[in-house]
């Protein structure tokens, strides 16, 4: 979606509507009601921000930071 906003270009919000309906492909088949009505519940929820937490919790323990502060060729100081 482009960022013109058409109040600054004087054309009129039916315009710039058209033209942006007319600038991204058709579906290939809309959505039904009970489509409608599955997103919204899927993202309408309270509980978002507990399972951005828990997601986030889980991909940091799967990928830990590498401490910075470590020399991570240290255990080959004594070889050398």
């Amino acid at each position: 979606m482009n960022n013109y906003h058409p109040r600054e270009s004087g054309q009129s919000y039916n315009n710039f509507l058209a033209q942006e309906a007319n600038s991204h492909a058709a579906p290939l088949t809309p959505l039904k009601e009970r489509d409608w009505k599955e997103l919204m519940s899927l993202f309408d929820r309270h509980d978002s921000d507990d399972i951005e937490a828990d997601v986030i919790s889980k991909l940091n323990m799967l990928c830990p930071e590498p401490s910075w502060d470590e020399d991570p060729y240290e255990f080959l100081s004594e070889y050398l």
